[in-house]
């Protein structure tokens, strides 16, 4: 007799559950109908899946011939029974590669049917996840940019998952060329899955092999391997975001779908020059951040409707400005267009909006604004350390020191061992007067990075106000060295001085460096402190003016400094608060 395949329906097959559930390396997608290894697809026909659903619903009972052929085998459908059966139960055990002498997942019971012997869990969901970068396997630094671009990528896209928490790059590219044991790896991120993989490019071939880890168990949720052209990176990139969510088993809406799936160019030339730019643009030196924007500007010349190489043209225009690499007037209103032209095209991109925030902050002075672009910044993406802390230095310009401190401590919990954030929440320490606490976060901060100025600056603070002479006058001097021909280090040494008392050797500084062409931002309003430190009000002012006139960045933080107490109660202190917008208070405690 010809054997007919049944016909059931999904509810006569209990396929209405969504869960999945797990037994040794398998696992069970009853919404889907698949049965997967490690990870990986296992092909079994309908019968044979409905006889595994049917025996996992109760595992250890018996389920009897007689349950299945009800269940299974419906009344109209004329088939041999006995044989249909038993052809099922075989592929179902070639599938699951069982031994029907010595089964470790499906037992016979002669004459009677079948039960399921074999621990079954429901798995939880996997909620927190650190990409670490790809390995450079290609053995050509010329293409770090690649590996690193993929991982940036990855991790991007990931992180727009609402209920997933993804390790910012910063954090996971500590781990990048290093040897890291993964239990390490994830006690220290605080993560229960990493994915790690090395990529190799032959010619115009994309080789990239993955692994996922659970931490838990050490198990491989998935392994990919890819072997594609270079010009499918896209396909590349939107497969392992979708293995990976599928496999730490998120419940995608469909608006994460089509994130997921979105590509921000179909030019894979002006993708692979931006891939170029943020390599550079992470570097935030002058002579890496001016090559970054090199290729920014070439992934828009290829692309001029490429929002997120706007976005980024954006943010290395921003940091020439905010590090004083180019005067104020020249590189804020570059970032400014960059970054509404990125707007422009897509209105969703939180770093555009962050960074127009950041340019109404400390160039334009404009304080409703930048409230609410940054914001709108934290609402499109809340993993956003940098987001948090553009919208703090808002909340600390217009004097709200807790708020500010509050929202500096979000940014370094979302990325703890950034040391540019724990430097500015040590500093933010410092000016609201919490000396102990400001010193100890810049220490953590100099860990990370020893030679950031950043840090190295509130630390000459806080140890002159601690009585610390030894050690701050020893970063003055690292800050010098790390300067060169640049006045910043001798301007910090002027400040330090006048702090600790030695108002001699900090006139002797401050009159080498009157009249300096070079005096930027930040050397213009460490000098201004160091003035005010020593009584000179009508230097203090001079200095003030000029930064004023130069719209110079670091002036917004005129009515927070606490060196500038000896100046509060003068005319022309409330004068240039006015002029600027800004409040006069609440202030820090005086030093």
């Amino acid at each position: 007799m010809r054997l007919l395949r049944p016909a059931f329906a999904e509810d006569e097959l209990g396929l209405t559950d969504h869960e999945r559930i797990r037994f040794d390396v398998f696992e069970v997608d009853l919404q889907a109908r698949q049965l997967s290894r490690s990870g990986n697809k296992v092909k079994l026909q309908d019968l044979p899946f409905g006889i595994l659903n049917m025996l996992l619903e109760e595992p250890g009972r018996l389920v009897t011939r007689e349950e299945l052929r009800q269940k299974l085998w419906p009344k109209d459908t004329f088939v041999d029974f006995e044989a249909g059966l038993n052809t099922a139960i075989r592929k179902l055990r070639n599938a699951l590669g069982d031994d029907t002498q010595r089964p470790r997942f499906v037992e016979t019971v002669p004459r009677h049917g079948y039960r399921f012997i074999a621990s079954t869990m429901l798995p939880r969901t996997f909620d927190s996840l650190a990409v670490l970068p790809l390995a450079n396997a290609t053995g050509d630094p010329e293409t770090e940019y690649l590996s690193d671009g993929i991982s940036e990528s990855i991790i991007n896209l990931l992180s727009q998952i609402p209920n997933l928490r993804v390790v910012p790059r910063t954090l996971a590219f500590r781990y990048k060329g290093r040897e890291a044991d993964l239990k390490t790896v994830g006690r220290d991120l605080k993560v229960r899955t990493v994915l790690t993989g090395k990529m190799i490019q032959q010619g115009d071939r994309l080789v990239v092999q993955t692994e996922l880890v659970d931490l838990t168990t050490d198990a491989q949720l998935w392994g990919g391997h890819f072997n594609r052209k270079l010009e499918d990176i896209f396909d590349v990139q939107e497969e392992l975001a979708r293995q990976i969510s599928e496999n730490l088993r998120l419940r995608l809406t469909p608006e994460d779908e089509k994130r997921l799936a979105k590509r921000p160019t179909q030019n894979r030339d002006a993708y692979q020059f931006l891939l170029k730019a943020q390599y550079h643009l992470n570097k935030p030196t002058r002579e890496s951040l001016h090559r970054g924007l090199v290729y920014a500007r070439q992934a828009i010349e290829a692309d001029p409707g490429y929002a997120e190489a706007y976005a980024w043209m954006a943010h290395g225009y921003r940091t020439l400005g905010v590090f004083d690499f180019a005067p104020p007037g020249e590189a804020f209103p570059r970032a400014k267009a960059a970054a509404l032209k990125a707007l422009e095209i897509d209105d969703s991109l939180a770093e555009a909006h962050a960074v127009l925030g950041h340019v109404r902050i400390f160039y334009e002075w404009d304080w409703h604004g930048a409230e609410h672009l940054c914001k709108k910044a934290i609402e499109l993406n809340r993993n956003y350390a940098w987001g948090h802390a553009i919208w703090s230095d808002w909340l600390f310009v217009m004097g709200r020191l807790e708020e500010a401190i509050a929202e500096e401590g979000i940014a370094v919990q979302l990325d703890p061992l950034s040391a540019g954030l724990n430097a500015r929440l040590g500093l933010k320490l410092a000016t609201a007067g919490d000396d102990d606490r400001g010193l100890e976060q810049l220490q953590r901060a100099l860990e990370f990075d020893p030679n950031l100025l950043f840090t190295n600056y509130g630390l000459a603070l806080t140890y002159a106000r601690k009585g610390m002479y030894e050690e701050g006058l020893a970063t003055c001097q690292k800050v010098v060295n790390l300067c060169g021909s640049d006045p910043f280090g001798r301007a910090l040494s002027c400040l330090f001085l006048a702090m600790v008392g030695k108002t001699d050797e900090a006139q002797k500084i401050l009159s080498e460096l009157k009249g300096h062409r070079e005096l930027h931002s930040w050397s213009l309003m460490v000098l201004a402190q160091a003035c005010s430190v020593m009584g000179m009000k009508t230097e203090t002012f001079e200095l003030l003016e000029v930064a004023y006139q130069e719209r110079a960045s670091w002036l917004v933080l005129l009515a927070v400094y606490r060196n500038l107490s000896n100046i509060r109660t003068d005319p022309r202190y409330a004068d240039l608060l006015r002029r600027m917008g800004l409040p006069e208070g609440p202030l820090p405690k005086p030093s």
